[in-house]
């Protein structure tokens, strides 16, 4: 019994019409693939992201190995992942379709609402996280915002996430400022302008900049953008 629900975690969703091609005739429906432990999650979300979301479900699977490989087989545009926590099976899919399909984008989403627990999504690659508390509107922004090659985190998941990833580093005494700046400048913003997006003084950020360079220990903007790159935080 245990092989034949294995043998089925994996499935191809056939290409008959939804509702969201009723709706919007011509519309380009974004390319789906759910990964979920459980079938119950994955086809709730199935009926979901095909009804109201835009997207057409190509692929379905658990988090074991052999299905997440025959998912990321279909062409895919999104991978949504459903996951409370970044448990060991998680992050193992995660990085097999980092590495396996770099061009296929991933959304989690998340019933974490903890700082700590949003943190330990700073351990995987991702683009963008929602909550499973949030609205179907935040969903579907996230979803057309990462399949259009943009990230989607509110402010306290970004957050959270430079502080996993500094936590990690043993640079765990960023302030929030810091973090914020951080994003800021290596999404190529200047000083001036990063100053003025966080609503403090041209010297007051310049402070934020030097502490920045000494915690993580790097010597300029570049070396910043480099080590934000490098943890996910933005993209390349």
């Amino acid at each position: 019994m245990a092989k034949a629900a294995q043998s089925t975690a994996a499935t191809a969703v056939g290409e008959a019409p939804g509702p969201s091609d009723l709706a919007a005739p011509g519309a380009a429906l974004i390319r789906v693939g759910l990964l979920a432990a459980a079938a119950l999650e994955r086809a709730a979300y199935r009926q979901l992201f095909t009804r109201d979301l835009g997207g057409r479900v190509l692929a379905e699977a658990d988090f074991t190995p052999t299905a997440v490989w025959t998912a990321i087989r279909t062409p895919l545009q999104v991978v949504v992942v459903i996951a409370d926590r970044p448990g060991s099976e998680v992050v193992d899919a995660l990085d097999m379709i980092s590495r396996l399909s770099p061009k296929t984008r991933t959304l989690v989403i998340s019933g974490a609402s903890e700082s700590a627990h949003l943190e330990q999504w700073s351990r995987v690659p991702l683009h963008g996280l929602v909550s499973k508390d949030g609205s179907v509107h935040d969903l579907k922004a996230a979803l057309h915002a990462v399949a259009g090659g943009a990230e989607f985190f509110a402010a306290r998941v970004r957050s959270a996430l430079v502080r996993g990833h500094a936590r990690r580093d043993g640079n765990a005494n960023l302030t929030r400022r810091e973090e914020e700046l951080l994003v800021q400048l290596a999404r190529g913003a200047t000083l001036r302008e990063a100053a003025a997006t966080l609503g403090v003084r041209y010297k007051t950020a310049d402070s934020y900049r030097s502490n920045l360079l000494r915690k993580l220990d790097v010597h300029d903007r570049v070396e910043l953008a480099r080590y934000a790159i490098r943890h996910g935080l933005v993209e390349a």
